[in-house]
């Protein structure tokens, strides 16, 4: 029953169009789908920062998509998020049925007169309410999807893998780090780590050795000084305000003693960390990191692709966790159901829809 609709989100990942979220809405008219459609945008537009966050676990292949039901008699909505502060929209009905002329996209107008009408009868602009006719206005000035052949990749690719990534040799430099830190870690000796660690600002391809270290294994605890050092060299944080540790394989245990080291060393202005694509960093973690004196300078956390902690409604984390009133963590903008969406729940559609004529 009701007035069935999908809602897809899609992106440009790894090279190709692909639909990142998906959204079945029970009930929602055509002419109210181009309201939301408006909300949508403005709240792509507030959020851009986390949404691109999110763009990029999944431009490193790390992916997991929601379905939605397929039952539809009202049309899809299409939100472009490639770029989350430019974002693009457009509409397509069901085959030329319930008024719609076949093919898709579709403009705003178009969609929101066209629905449930016979082709004899054409609704006019100024017959559709007035919020919708103000959002019809607004809309023109963003971005519309007009290529139909954007929309058929993105059908076509609904998921991205590792296997799609270029992997890159690495270079000598690189080479001759990790077998310095092998040698560190068959010996199991935190002094010899922290040996390495004194040298590692003078030694080339220290930070690129680390980092891609780092994203493909955890380090053994002995390894924890040259980790500290060598992730303080490689985010240059004097000239940065956010602690990227996102897709590194870090213990819980060092991801606290990086951010301690970090937050602890006045010459950083630290209010942004990001943990994405830890998969062993939980509640329990985040409360202990939230726990120490200087994490009141932390308004923003970034948990992206972090398994243990994907179920706790983002609107509940922060206040889970410890952080201080005003600041805002994120553990997904694709949600599994529109709740997370503030558009559907702050502006209720108020009124009865259109009747079918």
């Amino acid at each position: 029953m009701g007035t069935r609709h999908q809602i897809y989100i899609i992106a440009n990942v790894l090279g190709r169009y692909r639909i990142v979220a998906a959204y079945h809405v029970q009930s929602l008219y055509p002419p109210e789908a181009v309201h939301m459609a408006c909300d949508l945008l403005l709240h792509v537009k507030e959020y851009a920062v986390p949404l691109g966050k999110e763009l990029q676990c999944l431009q490193q292949g790390r992916y997991s998509k929601n379905d939605a039901a397929e039952d539809n008699n009202s049309g899809y909505t299409v939100i472009d998020v490639t770029d989350p502060s430019s974002p693009a929209y457009c509409f397509w009905g069901r085959d030329g049925g319930y008024g719609f002329a076949p093919g898709y996209p579709i403009d705003p107008e178009g969609y929101a007169c066209r629905y449930y009408v016979f082709t004899e009868r054409v609704t006019q602009f100024q017959d559709l309410r007035q919020n919708v006719q103000d959002a019809i206005l607004e809309l023109q000035g963003e971005r519309f999807i007009s290529s139909k052949q954007t929309l058929d990749n993105a059908w076509e690719n609904w998921s991205p893998t590792l296997d799609e990534m270029e992997k890159e040799a690495p270079s000598g430099d690189i080479n001759e780090f990790n077998e310095a830190l092998q040698a560190v870690i068959r010996v199991k000796s935190t002094e010899n780590a922290q040996e390495m660690a004194d040298t590692l600002s003078s030694m080339a391809g220290a930070v690129e050795g680390l980092r891609s270290t780092l994203h493909r294994e955890r380090l053994p605890k002995c390894c924890d000084p040259v980790i500290i050092k060598g992730l303080l060299i490689a985010q240059d944080l004097s000239n940065s305000d956010e602690l990227d540790l996102s897709w590194m394989q870090l213990s819980p245990a060092q991801v606290v003693k990086v951010v301690r080291a970090v937050l602890q060393d006045d010459s950083f202005k630290i209010s942004s960390l990001n943990i994405s694509g830890n998969s062993e960093i939980a509640v329990g973690t985040l409360s202990e990191i939230f726990k120490l004196r200087e994490a009141s300078k932390l308004k923003r956390l970034y948990l992206f692709g972090c398994a243990k902690v994907e179920d706790v409604r983002r609107v509940d984390m922060a206040r889970r966790i410890g952080m201080d009133g005003g600041a805002e963590a994120f553990n997904s903008y694709f949600p599994a159901d529109l709740s997370e969406f503030r558009p559907w729940k702050a502006k209720p559609r108020p009124g009865k829809p259109r009747p079918r004529v």
